[in-house]
């Protein structure tokens, strides 16, 4: 269940973000999403999931496919979201609920879970995230490592094909940042296909099997992890001597 995206243009107003981006993602990469600030990366993830609208091109991702040259409903994007899931920078916790709640709301209101079977799966991928002790918790009694692994909990929940993560180590510690690594590494194993999008190359380099990097909404350099120590181009070269 390959990603495939041809020839995506997106504006905003007179502004291009992503010029004629086409790139292939295989099922069960763990794919990085690298650049330097500005360079489009964050709007190409949410493309993905079409909480970005493009201009142009076509995407195929979770056994959907999309051409941007036509309206795409609402409906289409919530139905795409069930099997992409997106871990987002600021968490996007729901502050008024435990992260149990946390957890079940969307497996039951939108997936149509049983609440005693949400409950039974929630516990198992806490446990698996070593947070069952913070079920009842509320999420601003949490630390951001915590509040960034109930968020991948609550992505898991939904069984998606695909998991989208936004900088998901921007401003967490080293030891934080290498629990989010193990995390993802683990993920890797189940054959789920993950896109991360970072600005912090010790980490991509780390879990990426592929990267993509992007200057100015541009793709100037895709290709397997072997690109981190021997880069095809001199901007990626030089982008990694930062």
């Amino acid at each position: 269940m390959t990603i495939q995206i041809n020839a995506i243009d997106k504006f905003y107003g007179s502004n291009q973000v992503l010029h004629n981006v086409s790139f292939e993602c295989k099922a069960g990469d763990t794919l990085v999403l690298l650049g330097p600030s500005g360079a489009g990366k964050s709007s190409l993830l949410r493309v993905l999931n079409l909480l970005e609208m493009p201009d142009k091109g076509t995407l195929s991702i979770a056994n959907e496919s999309f051409d941007f040259s036509t309206q795409i409903s609402e409906k289409q994007g919530m139905a795409l979201r069930k099997k992409v899931g997106m871990v987002f920078q600021q968490y996007n916790l729901w502050p008024h609920m435990s992260v149990l709640d946390n957890l079940i709301e969307a497996p039951i209101k939108v997936a149509g879970m049983n609440k005693a079977e949400a409950k039974k799966e929630a516990i198992e991928i806490l446990t698996k995230l070593q947070l069952a002790d913070k079920a009842d918790a509320w999420p601003l009694q949490l630390s951001g490592g915590q509040q960034q692994r109930v968020a991948i909990a609550r992505a898991l929940m939904m069984k998606p094909d695909v998991l989208l993560f936004d900088e998901p180590t921007a401003a967490l510690d080293p030891e934080i940042t290498s629990q989010v690594v193990d995390i993802i590494k683990e993920l890797s194993k189940t054959g789920i296909t993950q896109i991360i999008v970072t600005h912090e190359v010790d980490f991509a380099k780390k879990v990426a099997s592929h990267l993509l990097y992007l200057e100015k909404g541009y793709v100037v350099e895709h290709g397997d992890k072997s690109h981190f120590t021997n880069p095809q181009s001199q901007a990626f070269a030089d982008y990694l001597k930062h």
